[in-house]
């Protein structure tokens, strides 16, 4: 059975996402099914760790969840610039530490069956204080030990699967 797309049709719906319909065939009867995805900007995430084993964390209000979250640095990539660069520049903004030395673990699939994106995880260590660095407008920087980020972990206060999958990485 050969599975081939026989339509495919992008609406936009906002700045930040595009939703995709395609018509696919392959169905041993001979039927096509419609199958919907959302196209977006690839994430860039990194996990950071200061030369005194802190691991910096952002927490801000996530409206899909409805609740405040415990996040890695991170943010979507812009067109024009290169991910590792992304991952420098988030962990900046969102923590106000420079990296000495950036990663790349990998670029993950964070939802093979409904989202068109990446999500390049870097690892950032030798970080050096920004001193002229100021919060970001709803982003609070919060500095964890690891033993502090394995609790958050477990009892749940940390989790966002794709961050998680970063820290197993």
């Amino acid at each position: 059975m050969q599975i081939k797309i026989l339509e495919e049709h992008e609406q936009p719906l906002s700045q930040w996402v595009t939703l995709v319909s395609r018509r696919v065939s392959g169905d041993a009867a001979g039927a096509s099914r419609e199958f919907h995805s959302f196209k977006q900007a690839d994430y860039v995430s990194v996990l950071a760790i200061t030369r005194d084993g802190l691991v910096p964390l952002v927490k801000q209000f996530r409206p899909a969840v409805k609740d405040w979250t415990l996040e890695l640095p991170g943010g979507l990539l812009d067109m024009d610039e290169p991910p590792e660069k992304t991952a420098g520049r988030e962990l900046l903004e969102e923590t106000g530490y420079r990296p000495g030395r950036v990663r790349l673990l990998g670029r993950l699939a964070p939802d093979t069956g409904r989202l068109e994106n990446s999500l390049w995880a870097y690892f950032a260590t030798d970080l050096d204080p920004a001193p002229d660095w100021h919060p970001e407008a709803g982003v609070e920087r919060i500095m964890v030990s690891e033993v502090e980020l394995r609790a958050a972990i477990l009892d749940g206060r940390f989790c966002h699967a794709l961050h998680i999958a970063i820290v197993c990485m």
